[in-house]
């Protein structure tokens, strides 16, 4: 269930900081500020007929501290984000936030436990769910997103693992009314899986498990007319897989799991009451699960990832869920010491296939997103940075489809 790399929003960049009386390698902490001027042609998301463009400031403020007592490691991180767009007259300015926990005890040789919560205020499609987007679009408001992970692993022996999970998603978004984004994407997730890893080869580790989802719709307001209500797209999901770790040098490792879910949509029949019509779709749904990823060391401070997943996942589009397919990869390259580069990238297959409306019913959306971004360090402490953003999405539903290009360049401070 790993997370993937989500390439959402222009990052910050560039601001004054004072350099340190210490080392910068020898600081539990660092201390990042940015700005950049940027251009967007289509802030709003929209299908070309309404596009509005602007040009427009970036900052960003930004700190991680570390904690290391015996057996325990923690880390904290937060960054708060400013955008004002000069062609908005009203509420010119984008805030966003995010607050990140983590956290290691190694209580014996045998029995570890890891913890991690990040919390998240933002208005940019895919910044509150990096993996599978549920909304490709931009939302306006304080919209949150909250992600927490556990996780148990206990050694048994010197080939067998076990481990046990637990995953929590919760989304609120401020936009409320009848088919709002607060009545289709509020909700709380839950994950639970245990799986065991066996030691087979000295670079291979074999695992199989198993997971159990529920997908909780919070929201009080109507999905839609006459009177369907968000918990009609309730879900549960049992998951079956096997997989392996590998390690083929130490540049190149490779992830991967394969599996079957079947997800149970338990107050699907309040649809066909509301709306009064003869069932049109399943109680049930089935389909592959695949994570699979690899990482690849080029070279020092040169790393290129690429993953694809496949699952079921939540959707604006007023269906039950839909399925999604992730292909996902992150490339930072280290030309010079002075120069560094990276190209970060996602496209997305989401199918609507459990819908009740013909209309939507096996339609699809893709959505590419794409970012590269060139550093400059004129010292230890200060760089510049240009960058290019395009997302696109193509869809099969009426008035979605839209593409979007962003420019930036700017200054960075890291203290």
């Amino acid at each position: 269930m790993n997370r993937i790399i989500a390439t959402t929003g222009i990052a910050a960049l560039g601001a004054a900081v004072c350099q340190p009386a210490l080392a910068q390698d020898a600081k539990p902490w660092n201390v990042t500020a940015s700005v950049r001027t940027f251009y967007d042609d289509n802030y709003l998301t929209l299908p070309k007929g309404g596009k509005r463009s602007s040009w427009g400031t970036d900052f960003s403020p930004s700190g991680v501290y570390k904690l290391t007592h015996d057996q325990t490691v923690l880390d904290l991180s937060a960054r708060y984000g400013m955008r004002y767009y000069e062609d908005r007259r009203e509420n010119s300015a984008d805030h966003s936030f995010n607050l990140g926990v983590q956290g290691t005890h190694q209580f014996t040789e045998r029995f570890k436990i890891k913890a991690s919560d990040s919390f998240t205020i933002s208005q940019e499609p895919g910044v509150l769910d990096p993996g599978a987007v549920a909304t490709p679009l931009r939302t306006q408001g304080n919209n949150l997103g909250n992600i927490f992970d556990l996780n148990f692993s206990a050694v048994m022996t010197s080939l067998l693992t076990l481990e046990a999970a637990y995953s929590n998603k919760y989304y609120d978004y401020q936009q409320t009314g009848l088919g709002s984004r607060s009545a289709l994407l509020d909700r709380v997730e839950h994950l639970f899986t245990l799986n065991s890893r066996w030691q087979v080869f000295e670079n291979t580790v074999a695992l199989a498990g198993y997971s159990f989802g529920l997908v909780d719709q919070t929201s009080k307001d109507i999905v839609a007319a006459p009177g369907v209500t968000p918990d009609a797209r309730d879900s549960r999901s049992h998951y079956l897989f096997i997989g392996a770790d590998h390690t083929f040098s130490p540049e190149f490792s490779v992830s991967g799991r394969f599996g079957y879910q079947l997800t149970e949509f338990p107050n699907v029949r309040r649809i066909e009451q509301a709306l009064a019509i003869t069932p049109l779709s399943s109680d049930t749904a089935s389909n592959p699960f695949v994570d699979l990823s690899g990482t690849y060391a080029l070279k020092e401070n040169s790393m290129l990832q690429l993953g694809i997943k496949h699952s079921r996942a939540q959707s604006d589009v007023v269906v039950l869920d839909s399925e999604a397919t992730v292909v996902y990869w992150n490339l930072n390259y280290e030309f010079t010491p002075l120069i560094n580069a990276s190209l970060i990238g996602q496209y997305q297959l989401t199918t609507f296939n459990q819908s009740n409306d013909p209309v939507e019913h096996n339609k699809s959306d893709n959505f590419f997103s794409v970012g590269c971004n060139l550093e400059y360090k004129f010292t230890q402490f200060w760089s510049a940075e240009a960058g290019y953003n395009y997302d696109r999405l193509d869809s099969d539903l009426n008035g979605r489809s839209y593409y979007r290009n962003r420019i930036y360049l700017g200054f960075k401070a890291t203290w």
